[in-house]
């Protein structure tokens, strides 16, 4: 099985990116296991071809199937709001209570806004593991790396305008339904903001 990576340069003080293919094992680093070809074919019917969401087989049986489909289906309804650059759907994702660093709710929300406007074809990357193993606990943590890419409405290549590695997507149950509430790992700095911040999701 095969996934996508990339390989990145400077252009514009952007990072352009060439998509490449790797193999499964040259992701080992990221996480112990991926998703199969046809579950991904499957799972990404409608997506850009760009979206891609592995979760980790091994801690996909441990905390089992429905908190797995639950899961998979918030990030799938990111995504979609993401290509769509619907922001309101996008928010509703997100809890009152998100923290990130310094920032709130409304700095994110800001933050996309300014992406949405200047960016075309966004999609993300998800190579997921689960950290949270009781599938009944009201806080689900899922250790992730990945990237979220777009084209810049002045140019016709695709660059990548966030990445993490090995940070953690912190999601709660609000009303039964899962919002992201915070995420935590290596700071970086990122487009729009004057202080160091995880990842947008």
């Amino acid at each position: 099985m095969a996934t996508l990576g990339y390989a990145y340069r400077h252009i514009h003080g952007y990072r352009k990116i060439s998509v490449v293919v790797l193999t499964a094992a040259m992701l080992m680093f990221a996480l112990p296991g991926v998703s199969t070809a046809k579950e991904e074919m499957d799972h990404h019917h409608g997506f850009s071809p760009n979206y891609v969401l592995n979760i980790d087989p091994f801690t996909s049986d441990i905390v089992g199937k429905p908190l797995v489909k639950e899961v998979g289906e918030f990030f799938d309804e990111a995504e979609k709001a993401i290509e769509a650059k619907d922001l309101p759907k996008l928010m509703s994702l997100y809890s009152e209570g998100y923290t990130n660093g310094m920032h709130r709710k409304a700095d994110i929300n800001n933050t996309w806004k300014t992406i949405f406007a200047a960016f075309n074809s966004l999609a993300m990357t998800h190579n997921m593991r689960f950290i949270t193993t009781d599938p009944k606990s009201n806080v689900i943590i899922i250790r992730c790396s990945g990237i979220l890419v777009g084209v810049p409405n002045d140019d016709k290549g695709l660059i990548a305008l966030d990445s993490w590695m090995n940070t953690d997507h912190v999601l709660v149950r609000e009303n039964g339904k899962l919002r992201i509430i915070g995420s935590s790992g290596a700071e970086q700095k990122r487009l729009w903001f004057d202080k160091p911040l995880h990842p947008l999701f």
